[in-house]
């Protein structure tokens, strides 16, 4: 009896543990966004967050670079409202420069640009941080 009474209370304890796991928001790390110019056009990367550094060949891979602010809302309109986005102020050291020795020089914007993005992304829920350092 004492037995049978053992397993039944493990069984609802465990039942109750696995509902409150799977209940369980889901953490996003939020993303990174890196921007540049060159050429007289800002460019954007916009990236999952990560714990671990960045590259150059991460940072400007064609399928994660928008040109240009309308580029960049197209981007941040893909997100989820709620999300955190970090704006970095500069990119890691391993992607300060590319393997066939390109350099990147990310920095943020003029303050007017820094404040239109900020508006795209209060109109879409989204968390803008201004990093000065990279996470």
């Amino acid at each position: 009896m004492i037995h049978r009474k053992q397993i039944m209370v493990c069984s609802v304890a465990l039942l109750v543990s696995l509902t409150a796991v799977s209940q369980t928001p889901k953490t996003s790390q939020g993303y990174e966004l890196y921007s540049w110019k060159v050429k007289g056009h800002w460019y954007y990367s916009l990236l999952p967050g990560t714990t671990g550094s960045r590259s150059y060949e991460e940072i400007t891979a064609p399928k994660a670079v928008r040109r240009d602010t309308a580029g960049l809302k197209t981007a941040l309109q893909k997100l989820s409202r709620g999300e955190e986005v970090f704006w970095m102020s500069d990119a890691p050291i391993a992607a300060g420069k590319s393997e066939s020795g390109k350099m990147l020089n990310v920095k943020h914007p003029s303050r007017n640009r820094i404040k239109d993005v900020k508006a795209i992304c209060a109109s879409l829920g989204i968390k803008l941080k201004l990093s000065s350092v990279t996470r």
